[in-house]
């Protein structure tokens, strides 16, 4: 955490100590029961925070999450001006923070491929005192795969903040690593210990950060978390400049015009677009005109500063679809221009040219935008938006060549005229993708995001709008699963419809979800020496311990009867349980890759003669994750697969 000695207890009076690397001591605790250790370890990475000449000043402990994801403590990249990941194998490469909460010490950091294992998120709220756990890190920074074992002491609330005290131990570089239940799945991210007592460890809970990176705040904090001080100017010193020194970036005055190039070698921005950062003082009080143009790629301006309450973004202000930034800045500065790009294409690069001049010029607004007109020379940078009525219904389809929104959803866009001062509902509807309805207009201080708004899951906007606009719709998806795609249904009326929002919400979605699947469940039945086709859907229930969709199929089992269950897909990573009459719980009764290649496969024995349920289940990772499977009964045991699963989800 950046300008503060971290100290999540202050509370209770005791100093908690940022865990960072420091010398050797402590050899690996022995594997876990219940675990599957060689998996997750795979799952667990080193993360090294990096100066700005690119050595290494510390180092803690992180986790894959899903496909370019990783997760570790905030205060492992205090000071920091860049990071890297090592993974289990010793491969390594170079990170970019995606978003941040520094309150509740948690990073999510980008990288670029795939993932060799992902670790699944458990619900911490269903954590009791007493529960056991179990984390692996790499303490010291120097024994990666370490894993200790313990129980949750307590749970405490400090600051807002959930924390969990284990008493798992843990060292300096343990930060960030994940803390695992009985089933493997993450419930804590560890966050500190007190050295003056014995086994005072402490985790931030992970009920509160599982969507961080769909958080508009904490994304803006994680693109600040790596220190932009300690970037090295261009004369090429490996000195680190001093806290807003004016030579730690590349200056531009008032009255100058830079002409430079974008290159794969600039540093990645979030939503993996590259970024050149410059640096200017000016006149509190006095107009200027910021303005980035190319022909190359499509343009966008960010200008950042500490008096200014936040970043300013502007894509397609100036002429044709070059970006302009024109106002007064309140104070000298110094302030920062980052020339990015738009998100699509991707990793756009070429030349460009930065000025800023004296005096206010016109900045377009969203309604009188020419980037289609003005003739943009990018490839696919721009395209018109189809336009919708009020009282018309448009059924379309979002497809993997739509446009990606920064959390690497896709989305569509529409435009409509709305009447001024008549209410309107917007609707949004589709059975093949969980929708998000996102409307931005000139007038509107911020886009409107609804999702599961309207009937069910569906997405609903209800208001008047102050003028005729014209405004923009965003068909989009929730991020999760990762880029969804189908058929949807968008319609625009007059009259104000009822709008859910909050846990109501959430809880009609998920009712819906159930209330469908309690419809078809009873459908769902295999025998032993069976083989059934079948496809996770929305319309199944959803498990809120993991938010994964769940199909139940009845089977009917004799006493001592053993059989074999095989659950095969190539849309999921596949698990699979069973339960019914003498059985109560434990892994001997579920499964996740015993079927190699990321394939179930439960070999039981039905402790009595009943009625039984073969629950079809995911794993890997995702939440949401729908697709086919092919589900198998055979009579007698197979043997178990000890190879394991490298497909990400």
């Amino acid at each position: 955490m950046r300008g503060r000695t971290l100290t999540p207890l202050a509370a209770l009076a005791v100093l908690a100590s940022p865990l960072m690397s420091q010398k050797p001591a402590t050899r690996p605790a022995p594997a876990a029961a219940g675990i599957d250790i060689p998996v997750a370890r795979k799952a667990v990475v080193t993360i090294q925070a990096l100066d700005a000449s690119g050595q290494l000043m510390a180092s803690g402990t992180g986790f894959f999450v899903t496909e370019g994801y990783v997760v570790t403590a905030a205060h492992v990249l205090e000071d920091a001006a860049g990071c890297r990941i090592e993974m289990s194998d010793g491969q390594q490469q170079r990170c970019s923070v995606a978003a941040a909460d520094t309150a509740k010490d948690v990073a999510m950091l980008m990288v670029s491929g795939r993932p060799p294992v992902t670790l699944r998120w458990g619900a911490s709220e269903s954590m009791k005192d007493g529960d056991d756990v179990t984390v692996i890190s790499n303490p010291l920074g120097q024994l990666p795969g370490t894993v200790s074992r313990g129980i949750i002491s307590a749970s405490r609330v400090v600051n807002g903040t959930k924390l969990l005290q284990i008493s798992a131990p843990i060292s300096h570089g343990s930060s960030g690593a994940p803390v695992l239940n009985a089933r493997g799945q993450v419930v804590g991210i560890v966050r500190s210990t007190i050295e003056a007592g014995q086994s005072l460890n402490f985790a931030t809970a992970t009920d509160a950060i599982r969507n961080l990176n769909n958080d508009q705040v904490a994304v803006a904090e994680g693109q600040a978390l790596l220190s932009s001080k300690n970037i090295v100017n261009t004369a090429g010193s490996s000195t680190r400049a001093s806290i807003g020194s004016p030579v730690s970036l590349p200056q531009i005055s008032v009255g100058q015009t830079i002409t430079a190039s974008l290159s794969g070698t600039d540093s990645l921005y979030p939503d993996t677009t590259y970024y050149r950062m410059y640096q200017f003082t000016t006149t509190p009080g006095r107009e200027i005109t910021i303005d980035l143009s190319s022909s190359d790629f499509d343009p966008v301006l960010i200008v950042r500063g500490e008096g200014l309450a936040q970043s300013i973004v502007n894509d397609d202000g100036g002429p044709g679809c070059a970006s302009r930034v024109s106002q007064a800045f309140l104070g000298p500065g110094p302030y920062r221009i980052l020339v990015n790009t738009t998100a699509s294409p991707h990793r756009q690069t070429g030349r460009f040219t930065l000025a800023i001049s004296e005096g206010s010029q016109h900045v377009q607004d969203r309604s009188e935008n020419d980037c289609s007109a003005g003739g943009s020379q990018v490839a696919g940078a721009r395209s018109p938006a189809t336009t919708i009525r009020v009282g018309e219904t448009v059924n379309g389809t979002l497809t993997s060549s739509d446009s990606l929104y920064p959390d690497n959803s896709y989305f569509k866009y529409y435009q409509f005229t709305a009447p001024a001062g008549r209410s309107v509902t917007i609707d949004l509807s589709s059975d093949e993708f969980d929708p998000v309805l996102i409307v931005r207009g000139a007038d509107l201080s911020s886009s409107i995001i609804n999702d599961d708004g309207g009937p069910g899951c569906y997405s609903r906007v209800s208001r008047v709008f102050s003028s005729t606009g014209p405004y923009r719709i965003l068909v989009n998806t929730t991020s999760t699963p990762e880029r969804q795609t189908g058929h949807f249904s968008l319609s625009i009326t007059e009259g104000t419809k009822p709008v859910q929002d909050g846990s109501a919400a959430t809880a009609d979605c998920q009712s819906a979800n159930t209330a469908s699947s309690s419809t078809s469940g009873n459908e769902h039945s295999i025998d032993v020496g069976q083989t059934q086709q079948g496809s996770l859907s929305r319309s199944d229930i959803v498990l809120d311990s993991d938010t994964t969709y769940a199909q139940a199929w009845t089977i009917q089992g004799r006493a001592n009867q053993t059989i074999t269950i095989d659950l095969e897909s190539d849309a999921f990573d596949s698990y699979l349980f069973l339960r019914g009459p003498g059985i109560t719980s434990g892994r001997d009764f579920q499964d996740d890759d015993s079927g190699g290649n990321c394939h179930a496969r439960l070999t039981a024995t039905f402790p009595q003669a009943g009625e039984y349920e073969i629950v079809v289940n995911t794993a890997g990772g995702g939440h949401y994750v729908t697709g086919a499977f092919t589900l198998s009964v055979t009579s007698g045991s197979k043997p178990k697969s000890v190879a394991a699963c490298r497909r990400s989800q």
